[in-house]
């Protein structure tokens, strides 16, 4: 496994002797005995020549990664075979599920995505490689990230005026559609209200000429995939907590006429028995709120009123609900009186 080069030292008491000065390993092959490596090189030479065969954009990666490589062994051969088929197919016509490659299912990628991820940019022709990219800026699972379809999200929402013609069966007041469909059936209204409590949805007033969308994870994305709602009085309102105003300043960053209701101070102040406390705060600027808005969402978060303050949306007076859409129905009802403090 290896030589031995030895050198004479000369003692007083000992005389001259002979010892070892230095141990030359001459061969790669002596090397890998001496370290007890020799059966993972095997494996890795193996493991190269058949990633030089099938996907030889990849083999730079192994030589500079063995350990990786190595460690995924009993299953590089089906790690190539799902980039192959990714990189020889057209994704953005079907689904991960519908991959089909001998031994891989969703459940192989799972577990592999983290080095999937990693392979596949290098082995996608260019015109994949930039659908990758443009992909990547605005999905962040695996299958949207390389093109495949991926789980289309859906809008539930009211009709809030019975007399309204629309599309719908004439039974029919509450409906959830695939957000990407509902884009493509433009309602007869003028307003469309966005709350995030299912109650307050359920409860919701009957409103001429309007609609009421359940908005519990309704990211702003999802809003701005439907066409039609820029030209509707969009109206949200969310729970008065820092995440609340979080939430309207990134809608209103994509529907700048948005409006907001019951999300102001006098509104917190008359419901302070209700009050609970928010979690985790947020303190990050937010510069697409109105002057009121930005006040209330300054008291919050220089907690003025107490420590992570929050008020919930189905904590508020509903006799403040009706009120507050007197400019939409034209019946305003009369509320208890506000108490400031």
């Amino acid at each position: 496994r290896f030589e031995i080069e030895h050198r004479h030292v000369r003692g007083r008491n000992l005389g001259s002797n002979r010892v070892p000065a230095r141990i030359r390993v001459a061969t790669f092959e002596q090397l890998c005995a001496l370290l007890g490596t020799a059966g993972e090189v095997r494996d890795l030479d193996a493991l190269l020549v058949e990633t030089g065969r099938r996907v030889p954009a990849l083999v730079p990666w192994v030589t500079g990664h063995p350990c990786d490589t190595l460690a995924h062994a009993p299953s590089w051969h089906r790690v190539l075979a799902t980039v192959e088929w990714i990189a020889a197919n057209d994704t953005t016509t079907v689904y991960l599920r519908q991959m089909d490659v001998e031994g891989v299912d969703t459940k192989f990628v799972e577990r592999h995505q983290r080095l999937l991820s990693v392979l596949l940019p290098l082995a996608l022709p260019a015109a994949n490689a930039g659908l990758e990219t443009q992909k990547a800026e605005r999905a962040v699972d695996f299958a949207g990230r390389f093109g495949f379809l991926t789980k289309p999200s859906y809008t539930r929402f009211r009709q809030l005026d019975p007399t309204l013609p629309t599309p719908l069966p004439p039974a029919v007041t509450e409906v959830t559609l695939r957000t990407d469909e509902l884009a493509h059936l433009e309602l007869s209204v003028s307003t469309v209200f966005v709350v995030e409590n299912e109650v307050t949805f359920l409860a919701f007033p009957a409103v001429p000429r309007a609609i009421v969308v359940f908005g519990s994870g309704f990211a702003s994305s999802r809003l701005s995939e439907l066409p039609w709602v820029a030209d509707k009085d969009v109206v949200y309102w969310g729970d008065i907590d820092t995440h609340g105003f979080a939430i309207l300043n990134r809608l209103r960053g994509h529907l700048p006429c948005l409006r907001s209701i019951l999300m102001d101070r006098e509104t917190l102040l008359a419901h302070r028995q209700h009050w609970t406390a928010e979690a985790s705060p947020t303190r990050r600027p937010l510069t697409d709120l109105t002057d009121k808005e930005q006040s209330a969402f300054g008291d919050l978060v220089a907690e003025r009123y107490g420590p992570g303050i929050r008020l919930e949306q189905e904590r508020v007076r509903f006799s403040r609900v009706r009120d507050a859409l007197a400019p939409w129905t034209g019946c305003p009802q009369p509320s208890a009186p506000t108490v400031l403090r």
